[in-house]
């Protein structure tokens, strides 16, 4: 989730001519006819997973894509899979990959110039610890406002959560409490990098308007978060909580500055832990209320269970694509042959397509496929990098500890409170999602009553 927040801003070049095909030692390798700089890009666009699944049965597990002026190496097998997570960042950036198809398409750059404050510092195991009193005053804050009962779609409410658990871990209890709630939302929407994926037809959109309108909603953010700065210099209280901290980063700045710059990174933390937050909240609870036995046991009091649950929930809904640029020439050797790959190429492997079918039952929802926040021993993978929720080795999710324990915290509160019953029978993905934790692809109401 957070690989393209630790990588140094790279310089903006415009984009390079297409790298050359990689070359195989001996034997052709298998790619699709394209048209020219669009590729196959239409096809992909329509529906990402299944487009990699249809070509991967056409093609085998390795071949090369052409998509709007890049080339793509993709892998599928055990020992391909090996290869993308084993190079090094140096050799084949994760970073980089991520912020040229997503993020430079999507933000301000300058949001991302000058940044001081990185999620390894913000989410190891004391830190998590300390979030754990602003996640319950978070949920209790949502229980509040939702009342004794009513009707509500699953995802929209959860998204509010989410936004609520992260702004009062990182961004103070003022902008997790409305109305300043109730400003930040929709300014964080217009911003969220997590909308080039979930909708990536819209990437022509922010190009052609020159991103004005995620311009302008970062300015609004920078505005508000000023204001709660500036209010609390004015009392001269200190709170001691990660807005502070974060502020005290940009000490050395003048005021004004200092606040802008304390409030753009928080911006890019929110947006980089929201990218999938809410929508693995959501699936969580979708999926318990659709398996009313495990619902069952959660209420009764196992947050095993429920860890179990909310990571296989994200094992199923995840479209992330996983992209490494080549940034030396480099030979890949798998299954099928070794390959010479020339900077340019991008690395390539989209987990939905491995992780509901590299073993026998990951087509199915089923807790017991996790012992605690690890996929189960007794799962027969030829490779254990087949199957990702967090990512595997130095890409893994710094922020997984906090995910897991704000998706249990939360709903824990929530099943506790109220008896909650689903108005759907089953709950399917967005189908032209690329990237990331899925979205649904239709409502998902639920009616609630306090116990």
């Amino acid at each position: 989730m957070f690989d393209w927040f630790l990588t140094p801003l790279p310089e903006v070049n415009p984009m390079p001519p297409m790298p050359p095909m990689p070359r195989r030692v001996a034997g052709a390798l298998p790619a699709l006819p394209a048209l020219p700089w669009v590729g196959a890009g239409i096809g992909l666009l329509r529906n990402p997973t299944a487009f990699f699944q249809r070509t991967r049965a056409r093609l085998g597990d390795t071949f090369v894509v052409d998509v709007f002026g890049y080339r793509l190496f993709c892998v599928f097998s055990p020992r391909g899979v090996q290869q993308l997570y084993a190079f090094a960042e140096d050799q084949a950036s994760f970073g980089l990959a991520t912020f040229e198809l997503v993020l430079k398409r999507k933000l301000p750059l300058e949001l991302l110039v000058g940044r001081r404050t990185f999620p390894h510092t913000l989410f190891g195991k004391q830190e998590t610890e300390d979030y754990l009193g602003c996640l319950e005053e978070a949920v209790g804050a949502q229980i509040e406002e939702l009342g004794a009962h009513g009707r509500c779609e699953i995802f929209a409410t959860m998204r509010r959560l989410g936004n609520r658990l992260g702004l009062s871990c990182w961004a103070g209890r003022e902008a997790a409490t409305p109305p300043t709630l109730d400003r930040l939302i929709p300014l964080f929407d217009r911003l969220d990098s997590g909308d080039s994926f979930v909708r990536p037809a819209q990437a022509f959109v922010t190009f052609a308007t020159r991103k004005a309108r995620e311009r302008r909603a970062m300015h609004g953010i920078e505005e508000i978060f000023t204001e709660i700065l500036q209010a609390r210099q004015r009392t001269g209280i200190r709170l001691g909580d990660y807005l502070e901290r974060i502020a005290d980063g940009f000490a050395d700045l003048p005021a004004g500055q200092r606040e802008i710059n304390a409030a753009r990174d928080i911006m890019v933390l929110h947006m980089g832990a929201q990218s999938n937050l809410y929508a693995a909240l959501a699936w969580t609870l979708v999926n318990l209320l659709l398996h009313p036995q495990y619902l069952e046991r959660v209420r009764d009091g196992d947050d095993t269970l429920l860890e179990q649950c909310a990571n296989e929930s994200i094992r199923m809904a995840q479209r992330s694509i996983t992209l490494r640029r080549v940034l030396s020439p480099l030979t890949i050797e798998i299954e099928s042959g070794r390959y010479a790959l020339a900077p340019g190429v991008m690395l390539t492997t989209m987990l939905p397509v491995n992780n509901n079918s590299a073993a026998r039952g990951l087509d199915r929802f089923d807790p017991r496929h996790y012992e605690g926040r690890r996929l189960a021993k007794d799962v027969p993978l030829p490779a254990r990098e087949l199957v990702s929720t967090f990512g595997h080795g130095i890409h893994s999710c710094p922020a997984q500890r906090f995910s897991i324990s704000a998706i249990r915290i939360a709903l824990r509160r929530l099943i506790d409170r109220y008896d909650l019953q689903p108005h759907f029978s089953a709950a399917v993905p967005r189908p032209r999602q690329v990237g990331g934790v899925a979205r649904a692809a239709h409502p998902c109401l639920m009616t609630y009553a306090r116990r």
